[in-house]
C-alpha cells in the first residue's frame, strides 16, 4: 500500500450535514534546535460564524504555545505563551500563572496532572489548558521525528535494524490496537522480522540500506 500523499485533511470523509457555525484548529509543529534540544510549538484557533453574514467568520481566539526541551533528559528548558486574539481583551490575556511555571517538568511523567494543577480553573485560561493537553501526546511524535528517526534514516548501519526495532517494539508494546501484544498487526510483522512496511514510512533511506545488505 503506497503511503499517503495528502497533508491538508480529507474534508470529504464525514463531513457535516450544515455549514459549520464554530470551527476548533490545533496546530502541533515542532524541530530541533540542535542535537541537544527539541522545540515544539502549538496554536489554538476558534472561529464561528456570523450571525449576520454566514459566508464570513470571526475569530474568537488564537492562542500559542511554544515549549522547549532537552532531548537527554526531556526536561523542559524554555516555554512561553502568546495570545493574539482573546474573547475579552483586557481581562483574558492577564493570566495569573505563567508559562514559566513549566520550566523543569518533564514532558513524558505526570505533565497532564501537572498542567491540571498549574493551569485549570480560575489559576489559567481553559483554552489555553486545552492547547497545552493537546500538546502532550505529540511530544513523543515530536522528539521521534526530529531526533531518533531522522538520525536512524541518515546514519544507523543496516545490521542495527534489528535491535533497534526490537527497542521501537518495546517502547510501543500494547500502545494500540496495532501494537497490541501478541494479536497486533505491526507486532506480527516484527515478530516475523519483517520490519520493511515501518521502515518505509519512519526511515526510507535505512530500508534501502537494509535491504541492500540483506541481498548481499
Amino acid at each position: 500500500m503506497p503511503i499517503a500523499k495528502q497533508l491538508d485533511g480529507a474534508p470529504s470523509v464525514l463531513p457535516l450535514d450544515n455549514d459549520s457555525g464554530f470551527d476548533r484548529s490545533i496546530k502541533i509543529s515542532s524541530t530541533r534546535i540542535d542535537t541537544e534540544f527539541i522545540q515544539v510549538r502549538g496554536e489554538l484557533l476558534d472561529t464561528r460564524q456570523d450571525f449576520e453574514n454566514e459566508e464570513e467568520s470571526i475569530l474568537v481566539h488564537n492562542i500559542v504555545a511554544k515549549i522547549t526541551f532537552r532531548a537527554s533528559d526531556n526536561i523542559i528548558t524554555a516555554a512561553e505563551f502568546g495570545l493574539p486574539r482573546m474573547a475579552f481583551e483586557g481581562v483574558c490575556e492577564h493570566l495569573p500563572v505563567s508559562a514559566e511555571e513549566l520550566i523543569g517538568l518533564n514532558v513524558f511523567k505526570g505533565l497532564s496532572f501537572k498542567l491540571r494543577a498549574l493551569y485549570s480553573g480560575p489559576r489559567s485560561c481553559f483554552h489555553l489548558s486545552s492547547l497545552l493537553q493537546a500538546m502532550i501526546p505529540s511530544f513523543a511524535q515530536c522528539r521521534s521525528w526530529n531526533n531518533e528517526f531522522r538520525d536512524m534514516d541518515q546514519l544507523l548501519p543496516a545490521n542495527g535494524v534489528p535491535l533497534a526495532m526490537d527497542a521501537l517494539q518495546k517502547a510501543s508494546n500494547n500502545s494500540c490496537h496495532a501494537w497490541a501484544k501478541n494479536t497486533g498487526a505491526i507486532t506480527k510483522d516484527f515478530s516475523a522480522d519483517n520490519y520493511g512496511p515501518m521502515l518505509e514510512r519512519m526511515a526510507p533511506r535505512l530500508l534501502g540500506r537494509w535491504k541492500q545488505d540483506e541481498e548481499s
